[in-house]
């Protein structure tokens, strides 16, 4: 399998950095290179799956508390 491989100087470590782009309220996690810290891909900070995730079963759970019948998971 190929080696990722920095765009910018061909350098293969990468880290993720956290920031704040100027007029953003949001933070970011930006995949760079370790050596140069060419940008390869910027990713949530927050992990909205999971969050989806906990979000669900709570409604699930008060739904059930609530006897409110909703559509089983698909």
């Amino acid at each position: 399998m190929p080696e990722p491989t920095c765009a910018k100087c061909g350098n293969h470590s990468f880290e993720l950095v956290e920031s704040s782009p100027l007029s953003s309220n949001f933070k970011f996690l930006f995949l760079q290179c370790a050596h140069c810290g060419g940008v390869a891909g910027v990713l949530d900070y927050l992990n909205i799956g999971s969050i989806l995730t906990e979000q669900n079963k709570l409604l699930r759970k008060m739904a059930r508390a609530l006897n409110i019948e909703i559509e089983s998971d698909s």
